[in-house]
């Protein structure tokens, strides 16, 4: 007879010390591979190793379950359920960054001491990843019924570097008709200070993450003649400058609420000290007052609107530099919460441009359309939140950050960001820094949670 998966409450009580050593075992193993991901490939035998060691801990996945490798490390594992109805993907990046300067530790020597694990990955997103093969793993052994999904586990080798791992897997869904009810990635986590006033813990399941646009941006040089004769003030350079400046200094975008941040106040209003409950309770009535005051604080303000960054610029000969550039060329970043609002306010930039003299040519668009947070999915990845972690609010918000998940905008109903690991201010700080540490007991709880999240899944199929 198929056996049922634990319940949450279950699954916590029954992660013994035993259970937790195997965890940690396993875990430390990954973490002790130097999976940094570089363009020349010097680390391939890191990731080599770490395939084997994923490869040998866990022998059930890796013996049912089909594994699909794209590009030169992206692997997906496929466990194919009788009478699948839905697809359902679960991910985390297996490449880190270096370990840097700091370490009290070996950043690629896991070490345990005062009940957590240090080392590279640990957050940013080894755990998460073991979690979700564990979780697999243990169904598979429990002899569950996977039936009413094909349920997927992806992992990018080069996401830290913006790579092409699951830029190459969505093109294979997309190309093979494979469509996902819902993707969970990482980008949010559960901690306590994100939103002001408030001193809970809060579950942040980012629903959407701003998106990516590169423009190149060109001044020609019109004037002839001998080039270090005719040195008018008006050259390449100058246009260039005076483009830049006007665009940076014209608040071509204004701001505004989108759903997913109105769902952040709205969700942790009950929880603030007054006034700010009513303010962020009643955020329609108080939003004028509400986006005058974040558009002042920088962490703030990239949740309201369009951001504009010029990244580089070049032109011109450093071998004759008294010689008038011919072309200059500047790359301008735009970084979007709704893609209708970057537009609009590109034929802004344009106009501007073409007043200088600079032509726009967009390089790059990188959109993932955002997730409602009143879906049935949500409120079952809530459900399972609260079984796990009971004494969290679940909220959802704005990443302003970047994940592989974008990648599945054209082939992913629902995609939410969030991994089931509880950060203290310390263990924040150690993401991409020094001393990334995670707690023993975490480790137990993200297996539990990925457990019930694919029991519930199934359950709700019925």
């Amino acid at each position: 007879m198929k056996k049922r998966a634990l319940t949450g409450e279950e699954n916590r009580k029954n992660v013994s010390a035993q259970v937790l050593n195997g965890y940690t075992d396993t875990l430390s193993k990954m973490i002790n591979c130097k999976t940094v991901f570089t363009h020349d490939g010097r680390n391939r035998a890191e990731f080599d190793r770490f395939y084997k060691t994923v490869g040998e801990r866990f022998p059930l996945l890796s013996k049912r379950a089909e594994r699909l490798t794209f590009g030169d490390g992206c692997f997906v594992y496929v466990i194919r359920g009788n009478n699948a109805q839905k697809n359902i993907m679960l991910m985390s990046h297996h490449d880190v960054v270096d370990g840097g300067e700091g370490w009290n530790t070996d950043p690629f020597d896991a070490m345990i001491k005062d009940g957590s694990m240090y080392g590279r990955g640990t957050i940013d997103t080894k755990t998460p990843l073991f979690a979700e093969l564990q979780a697999c793993e243990e169904l598979l052994s429990e002899d569950f019924s996977f039936d009413g999904i094909d349920l997927y586990i992806g992992s990018s080798n080069n996401e830290e570097l913006c790579g092409d791992g699951m830029v190459l897997a969505t093109r294979y869904f997309k190309e093979n008709g494979i469509h996902f009810d819902a993707v969970f990635d990482e980008g949010g986590a559960i901690t306590a200070g994100m939103v002001p006033g408030v001193k809970e813990k809060s579950a942040m399941i980012a629903v959407h993450e701003k998106s990516r646009y590169m423009y190149r941006c060109t001044a020609k040089r019109v004037q002839k003649g001998h080039g270090g004769l005719n040195q008018s003030a008006n050259n390449t350079v100058s246009q260039m400058s005076a483009f830049i400046h006007e665009v940076e200094n014209s608040k071509i975008y204004k701001g505004s609420f989108s759903n997913e941040v109105r769902g952040t106040f709205e969700t942790h209003a009950p929880y603030m000290p007054f006034p700010l409950n009513i303010a962020m309770g009643n955020i329609g009535l108080f939003a004028p007052v509400i986006k005058k005051v974040m558009q002042k604080i920088p962490q703030a303000r990239p949740m309201l609107s369009t951001s504009i960054a010029f990244t580089t610029i070049s032109g011109g000969s450093r071998l004759d530099p008294q010689i008038a550039a011919q072309e200059v060329e500047a790359t301008m970043f735009l970084r979007c919460v709704r893609e209708d609002d970057l537009y609009e306010g590109l034929e802004k930039i344009k106009a501007i441009a073409s007043k200088h003299g600079v032509e726009i040519e967009e390089i790059e668009r990188d959109y993932c359309p955002p997730t409602d947070y009143r879906t049935p999915q949500f409120k079952l990845l809530e459900s399972v939140i609260n079984d796990v972690f009971p004494d969290v609010i679940v909220s959802p918000f704005l990443l302003v950050a970047g994940t592989d998940a974008r990648r599945f905008g054209e082939v992913a109903d629902n995609i939410f960001r969030f991994a089931p690991i509880d950060l203290d201010a310390e263990q924040y700080a150690s993401v991409h820094g020094a001393n990334e540490h995670i707690k023993i007991k975490n480790v137990g709880q993200c297996v539990c949670f990925y457990k019930q999240l694919i029991n519930k899944y199934i359950s709700a199929l019925k």
